[in-house]
């Protein structure tokens, strides 16, 4: 064995103690951290992760913050705002509308000026006012939960309106009928999404 094959897995553990101390310097919490991870490589998991998929994640990590709070949590109050726009219960899914959300929750000027106390409060708001939009939220820990559960709710919209099975969408949505990773799901809640707002503009 060479000396790189035996120095690889030292490598590999050292490169995840750096993500867990860069998530624990950010305040990002293990679910958050799972969603980012899914996000960037399609992996939940560290241990599922070689080398080149572990310095993708510290890459982004060390980014640094959007302004106060780390951006992996900017990112899930942003998913948040969108899936709302989706559902139809905001008009405008773009960070200045976002932002004047966020000025009455939190009393702060934009979204970047968010600690993570803020934060957490305004992702609670969020996910409580798309609840009761429809959206039931999953407990557990599992990266996809959440999209599942917006795709649940766009469906049960769109269900009295279109006459397709939710396979058939979710096959036009994602290239798949049965959508494997985050990006696969994601086009399937901006698919949906599109077409529930069509279909509440002609009522």
């Amino acid at each position: 064995m060479t000396a790189a094959a035996r120095a690889a897995p030292d490598r590999r553990r050292r490169m995840i103690g750096a993500v867990r101390a860069a998530c624990q310097r950010q305040g990002l919490a293990d679910d958050d951290r799972r969603a980012l991870q899914a996000e960037i490589t399609g992996k939940a998991s560290l241990a599922d992760m070689d080398v080149a998929d572990l310095g993708r994640v510290l890459d982004r990590l060390n980014r640094g913050r959007h302004g106060g709070e780390p951006r992996a949590v900017a990112g899930k109050v942003r998913a948040l705002w969108w899936t709302l726009y989706w559902l139809g219960a905001v008009d405008d899914p773009n960070d200045r509308a976002l932002d004047a959300f966020v000025r009455r929750q939190a009393g702060v000027d934009a979204l970047r000026f968010l600690d993570h106390r803020q934060a957490h409060a305004v992702i609670e708001a969020l996910k409580g006012w798309a609840a009761r939009e429809g959206v039931a939220w999953d407990v557990a820990h599992d990266p996809l939960a959440d999209r599942r559960a917006v795709v649940a709710a766009l469906w049960e919209r769109l269900r009295t309106t279109a006459a397709d099975t939710l396979e058939t969408a979710l096959l036009a949505a994602a290239g798949t009928p049965a959508p494997t990773d985050a990006r696969q799901w994601d086009a399937a809640i901006r698919a949906l999404g599109k077409r529930w707002r069509r279909e509440a503009g002609r009522r």
